[in-house]
């Protein structure tokens, strides 16, 4: 009598343990499903699968946040704080002077604020150009809008205790002449004899 064996069946013994593994790792990250109206089964991602996937994305946005940490910002920061920016003309020739990036933004941000605004806060090209009228720069408008707004608030608050404390005085005066009047008509009934 023949022994039955493994390769009498046509296959190696590392194949049968891979085929072993891939039907246990099949088994491990598939469900079926059956859809009764179809009567039909279907295999989908199981818990574990979704599980192991979420962990390992969690794992590798960890590592990838560390490594730009570590060796992207710095880098950054290093070429923003050394880089200079010359304008130029059409063709590429420099024409103004160059500038740190930190110089560029305090510029830019001076321009910014001391640009013309309307009554609005646009600028001439924000707000289309047609009769527009450049009234005031960017900082007085902004300072105007806070200052506005600080007043309207304090007035605000100040009507709403006005306004209680005159109705709270309002109440108890009505209260007195109410008194005074009920005091005034009160009626004595005397008996006669």
């Amino acid at each position: 009598m023949n022994a039955l064996t493994i390769e009498a069946l046509g296959f190696t013994r590392e194949e049968l343990q891979q085929r072993i593994v891939d039907q246990a790792c099949e088994q491990l990250m598939t469900s079926v499903t059956y859809n009764p109206d179809a009567d039909s089964e279907s295999t989908v991602e199981s818990q574990l699968s979704r599980d192991l996937r979420a962990a390992v994305r969690k794992q590798v946005d960890a590592r990838i946040t560390a490594i730009a940490d570590e060796h992207i910002l710095p880098r950054v920061t290093e070429m923003l704080e050394t880089i200079t920016l010359q304008e130029t003309n059409r063709w590429g020739e420099a024409t103004g002077k160059p500038l740190t990036f930190r110089e560029y933004l305090v510029q830019r941000a001076e321009s910014y604020l001391t640009e013309k605004v309307d009554f609005n806060g646009k600028s001439k090209v924000e707000a289309g150009g047609y009769s527009w009228s450049g009234t005031q720069t960017r900082v007085a408008h902004l300072v105007h809008q806070h200052l506005h707004y600080s007043i309207e608030s304090a007035m605000k608050q100040a009507m709403a205790s006005a306004n209680s404390a005159i109705a709270s005085g309002i109440a108890e005066t009505v209260k007195l002449k109410l008194a005074e009047v009920a005091a005034k008509l009160r009626v004595d009934v005397k008996a006669g004899g």
